[in-house]
């Protein structure tokens, strides 16, 4: 029903159920889990409000980027921020990468950190 709605994906801070039917359908959905029980209402619903999901503030207009690895939230103030500093991110993951394909074991950063006063190994 909801991708008839025009919902391009599905998130919740609990579990859901058909996950056999959301494949069929093609709904990018998260999750906590899977349940087999039925979902029941317990309404009125209200949309176009903001919501407490997973820990976060979400408002109407914010950005919700999601994928294998999880969902993130992008507040609608600092979408073009985000934007620009993904060029930057994606550009250190692709060197961190090389790196590793060359046999990289521990980045210098965490060997710093580790030889710093911030770790403290305890036996």
């Amino acid at each position: 029903m909801i991708k008839n709605c025009g919902a391009a994906g599905f998130v919740t801070d609990g579990p859901m159920r058909d996950y056999a039917g959301l494949l069929k359908v093609g709904l990018p959905s998260w999750c906590t889990g899977l349940n087999p029980g039925s979902p029941f209402c317990s309404g009125p619903g209200r949309v176009g409000f903001a919501v407490q999901i997973g820990g976060q503030q979400v408002e109407t207009g914010d950005m919700i980027v999601a994928d294998r690895d999880g969902v993130v939230v992008v507040p609608f103030d600092a979408i073009g921020e985000v934007i620009e500093m993904l060029h930057k991110v994606s550009e250190l993951e692709a060197a961190l990468d090389a790196e590793l394909q060359r046999g990289l074991k521990v980045p210098a950063d965490i060997r710093e950190l580790m030889a710093s006063d911030r770790v403290r190994y305890v036996d």
